[in-house]
C-alpha cells in the first residue's frame, strides 16, 4: 500500500476546498434557466381555417 494513505492529518473544510480547487479547478458559472431554452419568433396562427382542397385542385 502507498505511504500517502497512511497519514492521519485532518484538513479543515477550507483547506480541503483549496486542495479540491487545485486538483479539479473551478466550476463553470451557473447557467440561468432562461438561457437553456432557445426561442424562435414565428408567424401568428391563422384565425380562419382554410377549406379543404377538392379533387380537381390536386393536379
Amino acid at each position: 500500500m502507498g505511504e500517502d494513505r497512511g497519514h492521519t492529518e485532518r484538513l479543515t473544510d477550507e483547506e480541503f476546498a483549496s486542495v479540491r480547487r487545485v486538483r479539479f479547478g473551478r466550476l463553470p458559472a451557473r447557467v440561468v434557466p432562461a438561457d437553456l431554452v432557445e426561442t424562435a419568433e414565428t408567424d401568428p396562427p391563422h384565425d380562419e381555417v382554410e377549406p379543404p382542397m377538392v379533387r380537381r385542385e390536386w393536379g
